[in-house]
């Protein structure tokens, strides 16, 4: 129920025979059968039926299809009056006209962060908690659902398992952080577990009560503390940074270890935590975020999903008291507005019920409010890319512009002309690209993945146990520590492997039929993915209730002659039984990556790869990650806290961004997959004397960035799953990673042999002088997907580097070819005009030697089965990390590696002696 209500307002009470009053003032006049006075104001209805043609019924659900406003909102339902029904704010965050004056009070009711910090109160003889108000504000915000109330009284499992989930705690961000600058673990039993990745911070202290009754899951934790914040205004003591000379800049070099780990403890530690706080703190369903402009605005806890905003933050309501108006300006909400919601109705998986009420699956919108930021994953998925700095729009992407181009100009997914935003989540047109052309091919370099293409939302793949953290059917949930641990979905679970279809099981799905049901990797059915009689897979999209056909990966890799079933084609490629079939001779295993130089009898690729190392297309690559905090006594409040803070954030930015860059490493399920050299912060202070620290970069917890032999750092990598999945080259859109993305040929050595030559030995000695940048820019820069089977390539792909990417230890980047005075960190000077490769300090896509020993930090470890013997030569083999040298030689040396004698170009196309057992170009 919303708290807002618009003066004067008429409601016609359709066949009812009387109008409803004014509901900004007394209600007990009028006319109601057994009606609460929220339904007579909000709907019209005299019964507490949402008959009436105002609010709509947000839960429609059978045995529950008319629950009482104040089941769900609390306050009075018999109140004469608004004062009277709705539960009063707490002094400290009061009505619109105290907010309009009070910047804390309108920070805390626009993102709702410290609500649950304020103290009883009392009006008119009746005391109230802080968490009265907030259910009444949001019925599904995890604060109020963990104590059974709104959602939590009917959903205590779900409440449960998403309060300890990580899209509530942010541990994986909070905790992640702390590990990658080198911080001891806050809490004494977590420190050295998981190979000292143990998370120890969230959003809000959680507890798992039930730990340690049964042997917890990889990365699970006890508890974790809240995220501390030293930066209030007008705080007193040894941490606290107002006033306190600790954290002038100068000082700050001294917190430092000299492997570049950041003293536990100490006032950089300190600055460094209020600067995730500050740009990512929030990012969780803890609180409704930043709420504050087009494509950001949200709800908190359950409603975050179930019950979206509108990307405009007005509302689509039909309630009548709500002004549909606000915000005026979508762009920069302005207090004391406050953003509203699409449709007052629950939202969840594509349904109709008995009735005919059409429940509405979540859109990716709902994702998109928080996963357009770090990986920007949705984005991704559309295939729309953030070119932060508007590099392409201005022609000075680096290393080389596009030949052609298209921003997000008239893209009515993130500009409504109806609304006529001017901004999605604060960037422009010409800040979103949604074609890069780099080779001049005319295809797009940035498709997107086949699956929207085909139609289906995220939810079509991140189900319940994803989403809520846990299973939900039960009781009890862990607190994950990373990302991965609480992921069930993998695209075996619908597609199957080389040599079986997807597994299934015996479940109930959606419409409450039996059915045989395929399943998640933690054994949970997928209620929507289901295995007709003649062994054919149908997908039901949870988004939109259409039907999908789901190909199996043994019937493309195999030819058992099925047809697809609605278009008739043949499910067999030849091409896809070369790429992934077994060699091994047997044609029930496919044909298998042979070579007329001889294969290894028996390999396939997908032994020891996930599918989307081939299956992506591209990858968001950012190098430089410059982040800059300051002093600052003005109106800047805590995202955990609420509190006013004197810490600021100066900027953000990359200095860096191109989709053409990626890595191949073994990620925590312990197979190859795709890898992002990303993470590479640098961080700067400016004190209340307005003087500058450093640049910082940093060492982890474990010494990555720093083992002997390492070379020049790279900082931070991690395995990446790209949402850019294709199939297949098109006329107008780029494919997956063809063979050349990764090997060498013996075509690219005939043609660029002496050049590889020479660009790995002077990577390999760190003579960066001996780098021709004219073939790099020809070679990464204008060459996705390795049209011209380049060896480069490969060099890359193993992990060893381009060279492009060279940084000094300012933060600054080391080249010859960006003619841009205001790039990122360069200082206003143009990187070519300064070039001078004895400044090189650091080599950030270099993540790993030829001997297998990494350049930088993976906070990671094997989830199950262990990828230790794919990481041979590595100092740290129990973590997640870059190729072992054993991989790194088959892929980048072409001397004693695997040089392809047969092979599918970028194209698609068979090359060499391909065709021979392709049996077509």
């Amino acid at each position: 129920m919303s708290d807002v209500v618009k003066a004067g307002t008429i409601l016609a009470a359709i066949g009812l025979g009387f109008a409803l009053a004014a509901c900004s003032g007394e209600t007990s006049s009028l006319q109601s059968n057994q009606a609460q006075s929220c339904m007579l104001c909000h709907n019209g209805s005299a019964d507490d039926d949402y008959s009436g043609p105002g609010i709509e019924n947000p839960h429609p659900f059978t045995a529950a299809a008319n629950l009482l406003c104040t089941t769900c909102h609390g306050g009075n339902g018999q109140g004469a009056d608004q004062v009277a029904s709705h539960v009063p704010p707490p002094p400290q965050v009061g009505d619109r006209a105290f907010q309009d004056n009070n910047a804390r009070a309108y920070f805390n009711r626009l993102t709702l962060a410290g609500l649950d910090k304020f103290p009883n109160y009392t009006v008119d003889g009746k005391t109230y908690t802080a968490l009265d108000y907030l259910q009444f504000v949001n019925p599904g915000d995890l604060r109020v659902v963990t104590q059974s109330k709104g959602c939590g009284q009917c959903h205590a499992n779900h409440a449960e398992d998403v309060s300890g989930g990580l899209l509530a705690t942010e541990a994986g961000i909070f905790s992640g952080a702390r590990y990658a600058i080198g911080l001891e673990n806050e809490l004494p039993g977590n420190q050295g577990q998981y190979e000292d990745t143990a998370a120890d911070f969230g959003f809000r202290a959680v507890v798992d009560p039930d730990f340690g009754s049964s042997s917890p899951s990889l990365g699970a934790v006890e508890r974790l503390l809240e995220a501390p914040v030293n930066s209030v205004f007008g705080a007193t003591g040894p941490s606290a940074i107002f006033n306190n000379p600790a954290y002038f800049a100068p000082a700050l070099a001294d917190d430092i270890n000299p492997d570049h780990s950041v003293i536990t403890g100490s006032p950089l530690a300190n600055l460094f935590h209020e600067q995730v706080a500050f740009t990512c703190g929030d990012c969780h369903l803890g609180s409704s975020g930043a709420n504050n402009r087009y494509g950001d605005f949200r709800s908190s806890g359950c409603t975050a999903c179930h019950m979206r905003y509108s990307q405009s933050g007005r509302s689509g309501s039909s309630d009548p008291n709500i002004d549909k108006t606000e915000p005026l300006d979508t762009d920069d909400i302005d207090d004391p507005e406050r953003p509203h919601v699409m449709t007052h109705r629950i939202a969840s998986v594509h349904k109709t019920l008995p009735g005919g009420t059409v429940i509405q699956g979540i859109d990716d919108y709902a994702c998109v409010d928080c996963h357009q930021g770090s990986n920007r994953t949705v984005m991704q998925y559309w295939g729309l890319r953030l070119d932060q700095n508007a590099d392409v729009r201005n022609n000075r992407q680096y290393p080389a512009n596009p030949v052609t181009h298209q921003t997000t100009s008239g893209d009515v997914r993130l500009f409504d002309p109806a609304v006529g935003n001017n901004t999605f989540n604060g960037r422009n047109r010409n800040q979103y690209l949604r074609f890069e052309d780099y080779d001049g091919d005319g295809r797009d370099d940035t498709p997107e993945d086949v699956h929207y293409e085909a139609g289906l939302g995220c939810i079509d793949c991140h189900g319940s146990y994803d989403l809520h953290g846990g299973d939900t059917a039960t009781t009890g949930a862990e607190i994950a520590s990373r990302m991965e641990q609480q992921v069930a979905i993998r695209c075996e679970n619908c597609h199957g492997t080389i040599d079986a279809y997807a597994a299934t099981q015996q479940g109930v799905g959606y419409d409450g039929a039996t059915k045989e049901l395929a399943v998640d990797s933690k054994g949970n059915v997928l209620k929507h993915v289901v295995r007709a009689g003649a062994g054919e897979y149908y997908l039901t999209s949870r988004l939109t209730g259409a039907v999908h056909y789901v190909p199996q990966t043994m019937d493309v890799v195999v030819d058992s002659g099925r047809l697809h079933p609605f278009t008739s084609q043949p499910l067999y490629s030849a091409k896809a039984s070369y790429a992934m079939g077994r060699a091994d001779a047997d044609p029930s295993n496919g044909i298998g990556p042979l070579q007329t130089g001889g294969v290894t009898s028996g390999f396939s690729h997908t032994d020891r790869m996930d599918c989307a190392t081939c299956h992506s297309s591209w990858t968001n690559t950012c190098m430089g990650c410059h982040l800059k905090g300051e002093y600052d006594t003005g109106n800047n409040f805590s995202n955990i806290t609420g509190e006013r803070i004197v810490y600021k954030q100066a900027n953000a930015d990359f200095t860096y961004q191109s989709p053409l860059f990626f890595q191949l490493g073994v990620g925590p399920k312990g197979t190859i997959t795709t890898f992002s050299a990303n993470t590479k912060i640098f961080y700067e202070w400016i004190d209340q004397n307005n003087q500058f620290s450093g640049v910082f970069h940093f060492a982890d917890r474990n010494g990555g960035s720093t083992q002997p032999g390492s070379g020049f750092p790279s900082l931070s990598h991690n395995s990446f799953m790209a949402h850019s999945i294709r199939g297949k080259v098109t006329g107008a859109r780029e494919g997956p990673r063809y063979c050349v993305a990764c090997h060498l040929t013996d075509d690219a050595l005939a043609n660029f042999g002496t050049e590889y030559d020479t660009f790995r030995t002077s990577l390999a000695n760190g003579n960066f002088g001996g780098l021709d940048y004219d073939i790099l820019r020809t070679h990464f820069g204008r060459n996705p997907g390795n049209q011209l089977n380049s060896p480069f390539f490969a060099h890359m792909a193993a992990g060893l580097g381009t060279g492009m990417f060279l940084f000094d230890g300012q933060g600054a980047p080391v080249n010859p070819l960006d003619t841009n005075p205001n790039r990122v960190g360069a200082g206003g000077v143009a990187p070519a005009s300064v070039y001078d490769p004895a400044r090189v300090v650091l080599d950030l896509d270099r993540i790993v030697q030829e001997n297998g020993v990494a350049n930088g930090s993976n906070n990671h470890t094997w989830l199950g089965a262990s990828g230790a013997a794919l990481r041979d030569g590595a100092l740290d083999p129990n973590l997640a990390g870059p190729l072992g040298a054993t991989l790194i030689e088959k892929l980048a040396d072409p001397v004693n590696g695997i040089v392809l004698d047969s092979w599918i170009d970028a194209n698609g196309a068979s090359q060499g002696d391909a065709i021979t057992y392709i049996g077509s170009p």
